[in-house]
């Protein structure tokens, strides 16, 4: 998603990233993060039981997942602005591998001329192509003379 500053980013760009696999680990290191411990994510008796017949993924976790897999470089990310048209669409079943694509849908300069809300509509996407997850993701992105150099920044 945000690989420079903002005066190098143009409505229309895309990106798609590598993929990742779903796994039971995975979910459940999740779960203890953050103490959702649905049984719909970690007990396989119960989820059998459910309309998914088998256990998910948290949705919480896949738009983490979509938000992991992009980058945001932080020489130029100055912070997350907001998220909206958030959806879920598809269950992320155990051994799913998803992939994320975005693509720039705005970029707004502020009126301090150092930064930009860049917009992006995110997805997110299993190996069978179906859309698990979207959104519009808001971003403050530096500018050129605002990006922190990372050398710099390490010391």
């Amino acid at each position: 998603m945000i690989s420079t500053h903002f005066e190098n980013i143009s409505v229309g760009d895309t990106t798609t990233t590598e993929s990742r696999t779903i796994t039971n680990e995975y979910v459940r290191d999740f779960a203890e993060l953050t103490w959702d411990r649905h049984p719909l994510h970690l007990n396989p008796e119960y989820a059998q039981q459910t309309r998914f017949g088998r256990q998910i993924a948290h949705g919480a976790l896949m738009l983490s997942t979509l938000l992991g897999l992009v980058e945001l470089h932080p020489s130029y990310l100055q912070c997350f602005y907001g998220l909206d048209d958030v959806r879920f669409h598809a269950p992320t079943f155990f051994g799913d591998t998803v992939h994320a694509a975005s693509e720039v849908v705005a970029v707004r300069p502020r009126q301090d001329g150092q930064t930009a809300v860049v917009t992006c509509r995110g997805a997110l996407i299993n190996q069978a192509g179906t859309l698990v997850v979207s959104g519009l993701f808001s971003l403050l992105v530096a500018g050129k003379d605002q990006a922190i150099e990372m050398e710099a920044a390490a010391q």
